[in-house]
């Protein structure tokens, strides 16, 4: 429960930073009941280098909305894999992975909690919030081999 309010919340300030802002570029947030957690890999993988993916510099400046946003699509991911894995019963064959999720989880709270979005001085040294920013995003780019390494050991 406590993901999906992390998420809320980081969507929430989403949305009071954009009152004319609408996307349709979402990603796919549905996640499959029938994945075994030997096949997590080939399935999250290319939906986690999806949600990494942007431009070169789009968190330069940390507190700029298409930051938020990069960061918000990441979190979406990474909170469905992590309910993919819960579902496959699957928690013990990725402790590595879990504990990758749990890093992210904690610097999508403190990005939210050091309110970041919209915050003109999130850049600059001393703030936290580049290092929020890094974490969620290199995180999330290190999940699909940390996937692949802990099906390695386990299969």
């Amino acid at each position: 429960m406590h993901r999906h309010t992390r998420v809320a919340v980081l969507a929430a300030l989403l949305l009071a930073a954009t009152a004319c802002t609408s996307s349709s570029d979402d990603p796919d947030t549905a996640s499959s009941s029938s994945s075994s957690p030997a096949g997590l890999a080939a399935e999250w993988g290319p939906k986690l280098q999806e949600a990494t993916t942007a431009e070169t510099a789009v968190c330069n400046q940390v507190g700029d909305q298409a930051c938020a946003e990069h960061l918000t699509n990441i979190a979406i991911v990474v909170t469905d894999l992590e309910q993919a894995i819960d579902e496959a019963g699957g928690q013990d064959a990725y402790p590595r992975t879990v504990e990758k999720i749990t890093e992210i989880n904690k610097s999508v709270d403190a990005y939210t909690e050091h309110e970041c979005l919209g915050d003109e001085n999130a850049g600059i040294s001393g703030s936290p919030c580049p290092d929020d920013a890094r974490t969620i995003m290199t995180g999330g780019a290190q999940l699909p081999l940390t996937l692949e390494t802990d099906e390695a050991k386990n299969g």
